[in-house]
């Protein structure tokens, strides 16, 4: 990382943390008058950070050659919509687009999320492949697991260390029922719909065993998927993978044995390998940051510094219906 680029990343870490201290500072008990103030100073000076400093910035992490590039692309945190989602999805478009970009590789760090947003980055890739018929690897880091293991699918090649969790395989979808806590005071949920299954999943009440198949039948689909991914990435018959798909994680060692992973390696590794596979001369390998992404979702953390019990119950409330999701660890 060159000097200028380091010097803007400890600028946005000490920016971040007075904001931090700010907002401690202002949590003690004020009229509405000061409330009102201090929240709209705090938006102005959000603003006009993120404004700052929420810009990618290209990094060249080794090598010379500009008319032969490896672009690292970050998969980092839970996939779904958002900046970390469409900074992956335009990386992605300029290894499409770029002819200097003659090899890709992916850096998964995820336990997976969206089905939506998972199948989106996987199609990306392969679209690289048929395209530009340039090599695209995964180098996987702490975790890689569901979703984070059917964006990595598809590429020629997967890394990991031997204590990488990775796997978990399958579908999970999620909701809340406050049934008894409505009972226990007096609170019911009138809901007109035009069919049984209009409301299904609704926080208000338990479903009934109709609405749990309906959803069972949805998480079932997208499992199907999933499988198919993943057999026709690795190179696998869907029934072994199967055999594997039951939602567990495996560590890196048990995923080179039953073929979810190549092998064990590093970013090291995978940069020397890619480059002999592209028949590369001192290629430039590069990455785009953006410094904000090292204090992830530090503006929304601190609106809830104050947040009580009853916002706490409000936002699973308003967590939507249920959903697919390519998930690990909920």
């Amino acid at each position: 990382m060159n000097k200028d680029n380091s010097a803007k990343k400890w600028i946005a870490f000490a920016i971040a943390l007075a904001l931090v201290v700010i907002s401690l500072l202002a949590g003690k008990k004020t009229d509405k008058a000061q409330d009102v103030a201090r929240e709209k100073f705090m938006d102005q000076y959000t603003e006009n950070f993120k404004s700052i400093f929420n810009q990618y910035q290209t990094e060249t992490i080794q090598g010379t050659n500009d008319e032969q590039k490896v672009l690292l692309v970050s998969v980092d945190g839970v996939i779904g919509d958002g900046p970390a989602y469409d900074a992956v999805m335009e990386d992605l478009q300029s290894a499409r687009d770029d002819d200097t970009i003659k090899a890709v590789i992916l850096e998964v760090n995820s336990p997976g999320g969206a089905v939506y947003n998972a199948e989106q980055i996987h199609n990306m890739i392969g679209k690289i492949k048929d395209e530009r018929n340039i090599p695209v690897y995964t180098v996987m880091e702490t975790l890689a697991a569901s979703g984070g293991y059917y964006v990595s699918a598809p590429t020629d090649k997967i890394y990991a260390s031997n204590e990488t969790l990775t796997g978990s395989i399958g579908v999970i979808m999620s909701s809340y029922s406050f049934e008894g806590l409505f009972e226990k005071y007096g609170i019911k949920e009138q809901n007109i719909t035009t069919g049984a299954m209009k409301d299904a999943g609704s926080a208000g009440k338990d479903m009934t065993e109709e609405q749990k198949k309906y959803f069972q039948d949805l998480a079932d689909s997208a499992f199907g998927r999933f499988v198919k991914v993943v057999a026709d990435g690795r190179g696998m018959k869907e029934a072994d993978v199967k055999k594997l798909a039951d939602g567990r994680v495996y560590d890196g060692s048990q995923a080179v044995k039953n073929g979810l992973v190549d092998e064990i390696g590093d970013m090291e590794k995978a940069i020397n390998d890619i480059t002999k596979k592209a028949k590369l001369n001192d290629p430039k390998v590069i990455q785009r940051t953006n410094y904000l992404s090292s204090f992830p979702g530090i503006f929304s953390k601190i609106s809830d510094l104050n947040t009580g019990d009853l916002e706490v119950l409000k936002e699973l409330m308003d967590q939507g219906y249920p959903q697919p999701m390519y998930l690990y660890g909920r």
